[in-house]
């Protein structure tokens, strides 16, 4: 969704790459482990989407005006980009949700299974049937997520289940209809207007409901305002990484974000799984790896 134009084949791929896409991951899985500080100390999933998608958009403009990229697409693009943006804070707003009832690493490890719902989605669209790759990760996938959800102390909740699957639908959604409304081509302009409408959305919940609620404590405005500076920063890695690593690499490499969740939730949230939820989490990742592989070779 975020590739530009110049990423049309991918480099060959280094060490400091992979370490640097690997970093960049992290740093997007950091977003939730600040998020879960400030929902602590009473902060809610839709003041927190509002203000990290706003800040989204205001980076993403002043990177792209510096990049000297246009921000400008034709009408008819535009349109479909802005009336995807409300996809997009279903995926934000699902995601972030989840982590707010329920213990960050099976918010994301749930989230995580968009890869396998876009394969299946794409098959069915497509009236062709799933090929046996595939069947076996989405079986690899649910099968892990369901133990990692029942069989560990850190239970989830059915409200955070159910938030997690909504956002990863609707991110499964947003990669199908963007590869079949949009051109080939630099993306980046097209995400900026996916993002303002998202934002909009999410200012005009806020103003509708009142919800708008900041933590009541240092270390939940450390995690709130933490959330609103690491995702411009993943965000410009991730840009960093499209260009020097590649398209494909990248989203393979950006796997590793539900294992730095997992640990990053033990070292500063206290929330650890249990044996059998890590061998689920691993399912689901294998799963995930598994079913990307192919499209991750390095060129010969």
């Amino acid at each position: 969704m975020l590739t530009p134009a110049s990423t049309a084949s991918s480099p060959r791929p280094t060490l400091a790459g992979t370490l640097f896409v690997i970093g960049v991951s992290s740093c997007f899985a950091a977003g939730a482990i600040l998020a879960k500080l400030a929902y602590n100390d009473g902060a809610n999933a839709l003041t927190i989407v509002t203000v990290r998608t706003v800040a989204a958009v205001v980076w993403l403009v002043l990177l792209l005006s510096l990049a000297r990229v246009p921000l400008g697409l034709p009408l008819q693009l535009r349109i479909r980009a802005l009336a995807l943006g409300a996809l997009l804070a279903v995926q934000t707003y699902g995601m972030y949700s989840a982590i707010e009832h329920m213990a960050p690493p099976l918010a994301v490890l749930t989230f995580s299974t968009h890869p396998i719902l876009t394969a299946a989605a794409e098959a069915y669209l497509s009236r062709t049937r799933l090929r046996l790759k595939q069947a076996l990760a989405l079986v690899l996938a649910f099968s892990g997520l369901v133990l990692t959800l029942n069989a560990g102390e850190l239970r989830p909740s059915t409200y955070g289940i159910m938030a997690g699957t909504v956002g990863s639908i609707g991110f499964a959604a947003t990669m199908i209809l963007t590869s079949r409304l949009f051109p080939h081509g630099d993306s980046r302009p097209r995400t900026a207007h996916m993002t303002a409408s998202a934002s909009v959305l999410f200012v005009l919940a806020c103003l509708l409901t009142g919800s708008f609620t900041l933590p009541a404590t240092t270390i939940g405005m450390v995690g709130f305002w933490g959330v609103c500076i690491s995702f411009p920063i993943a965000l410009t890695g991730l840009f960093i990484a499209l260009q020097s690593v590649g398209p494909s690499r990248t989203s393979f490499l950006l796997n590793f974000e539900p294992v730095a969740v997992t640990l990053l939730s033990a070292i500063f949230l206290g929330q650890t799984l249990s044996g059998w939820q890590l061998v689920g989490g691993a399912m689901v990742i294998g799963a995930i790896i598994y079913l990307q592989w192919p499209a991750t070779q390095p060129p010969q």
